[in-house]
């Protein structure tokens, strides 16, 4: 007589069960963990044997519900094109958010595509027009067979609209949190602190930031942890070296960064996010402004012509795009998989890349210089 692994007993069990009508389609099994101690195995070995279940299209798993059981005469096993699918789902303009110009998204597409090969699932990315609502984005995955979600750029307000514990799939958040629904975000209050660290090693006083103006809490926290480092530097005013877009239309963000520069002549170096390096450059070329003699700049994220391949002088702060896909989908393995991960938020830190963009201050280098002379 063969004797098998305790997974292959117990799905053995469980299948035979199901079909004698012991447990009626339909009906919820226990909670795992109170079911694995009923069955005498261990957590992990019931988590195998469900999964061999579901595959056999028996039992239906749904995160933060539970595990049912289907109709025998209706179920057949998954075949290879059903494995699970991910759909990497952003917001944009499809012109400008495409993975072909916009490095920032295809880095974070890199990371989902090959992680989700590596666990023998598939991944597409689909970039959702800004009108769209989120049920027709639910209906578009349901309909397109997908089997969990990857979500970016969507915004925070329509984020807490969600009932995700309703969906029936799993949903990964990227560089947003909302509470009992998993995350991977960038650790941006200690990628500040460290750009803000190094420029103040290399002498600098009169540090500005220049991002966005909206609401998202990650950026909030950002901004934070950039005025507390200015007061614990010593700075007296660091609230007026904060610069944010909020409310700036395109068509003026060069005006904006044109005005709000020249308020600030005693800065000597900034922290510029990457979606206004194109205007940010421009203000630097009409106005004479050399880097890093005049100014040192460090570019927060990476943008088409801007990443780190690109010739342009500017020190970088990349976020860790790649990094953040490839977690997003290890967090869809585990749920699949039964592990709750609802409370997970992971935070992933950034990467400084120092180049000549980056410079002592000129009055530290006019007062060297004397010292050496004299």
């Amino acid at each position: 007589m063969a004797v098998g692994f305790k997974k292959d007993l117990i799905y053995r069990r469980l299948k035979e069960e199901i079909l004698s009508g012991k447990y009626p389609p339909g009906s919820k099994f226990p909670r795992e963990v109170e079911f694995a101690a009923e069955l005498g195995v261990a957590f992990v070995t019931l988590r195998s044997a469900l999964k061999q279940l579901e595959e056999d299209g028996l039992i239906t798993r749904l995160r933060s519900r539970g595990t049912f059981v289907n109709d025998p005469r209706s179920a057949r096993p998954l075949s290879r094109e059903e494995k699970p699918k991910i759909l990497l789902a952003m917001r944009g303009d499809q012109k400008t958010e495409n993975i072909t110009v916009n490095v920032f998204n295809r880095q974070l597409a890199l990371g989902v595509f090959s992680q989700a090969a590596y666990h023998g699932m598939s991944a597409d990315l689909k970039v959702f027009p800004p009108e769209t609502t989120w049920e027709e984005e639910a209906v578009y995955a349901r309909n397109n067979g997908y089997s969990a979600m990857i979500l970016d750029r969507h915004s925070q307000k329509m984020l807490e609209s969600i009932a995700f514990e309703s969906l029936g799939f799993p949903v990964i958040l990227v560089n947003r949190e909302i509470e009992h629904v998993p995350s991977v975000v960038c650790n941006y209050v200690s990628a500040i602190r460290m750009a803000i660290q190094r420029l103040r090693e290399l002498g600098h006083r009169n540090i500005l930031l220049l991002d966005h103006g909206n609401d998202v809490a990650l950026f909030q926290e950002r901004q934070e942890a950039f005025l507390d480092e200015l007061k614990r530097g010593g700075s007296r005013s660091p609230d007026s070296c904060l610069i944010t877009m909020r409310n700036v239309e395109w068509k003026d963000f060069l005006s904006k960064i044109t005005t709000s520069m020249r308020a600030h002549p005693e800065a000597t170096a900034i922290i510029v996010q990457s979606f206004y390096m194109q205007q940010f450059s421009e203000y630097l070329a009409n106005s004479g402004i050399s880097v890093p003699s005049d100014l040192s700049v460090i570019q927060w994220g990476e943008r088409a012509g801007c990443e780190r391949t690109s010739p342009t002088p500017y020190s970088l702060l990349t976020e860790p795009r790649t990094e953040c896909g490839q977690m997003a989908v290890n967090l869809i393995r585990r749920i699949f998989d039964g592990e709750e991960c609802s409370n997970y938020h992971f935070k992933v830190n950034a990467e400084l890349i120092m180049r000549n963009g980056c410079a002592l201050p000129r009055t530290l280098r006019n007062s060297l210089a004397e010292s050496i002379v004299s």
